[in-house]
């Protein structure tokens, strides 16, 4: 990005693993610092099941809810008992890399975490940020954990 960007609307993506909440946390730095709005995401899938697959006893609203209270943590884990004004959070059904990309078709900053996955584990287990990076129309920041490698983040145009 560039210093004459005027970004208003970041979105977040988070999953409440450690590498989300560093993204969450960056994040919500940077919205305070510009101003901007910031959109939490946590995106949810209703259990598969298939002709080849054994029933799941689950049903939609448990994983659904699940995802609030997932959504409702991160947020505690970042902000503590009140995120503050200009924080908006949701929880959308789909994948999370669907999620991101149209939700970043609105946004001036998609952000998300890295689990540090390369190589054949990447390949074999995908990569949210590779996905939202490849696809989204607006520019994407992957934040990485410290242990991931050197630096702290990454840039990308996306």
């Amino acid at each position: 990005m560039t210093s004459g960007t005027e970004v208003r609307r970041i979105v977040a993506g988070t999953d409440g693993s450690e590498g989300s909440l560093d993204a969450l946390r960056w994040a919500a730095s940077e919205a305070e610092l510009r101003g901007a709005e910031l959109l939490v995401l946590l995106a949810w899938q209703p259990p598969y099941t298939g002709p080849y697959l054994p029933a799941i006893p689950l049903d939609a609203g448990i994983v659904e809810e699940a995802a609030r209270e997932g959504l409702r943590q991160a947020l505690t884990a970042v902000f503590g008992d009140s995120p503050p004004d200009g924080v908006r959070a949701e929880i959308r059904q789909g994948t999370a890399a669907k999620v991101l990309t149209d939700a970043g078709k609105e946004a001036d900053l998609l952000v998300v975490g890295s689990r540090g996955h390369g190589g054949l584990v990447g390949a074999l287990l995908g990569s949210v940020s590779t996905a939202v990076i490849h696809h989204a129309t607006c520019p994407v920041l992957v934040v990485r954990r410290p242990a991931d490698g050197p630096g702290h983040d990454e840039r990308a145009q996306g």
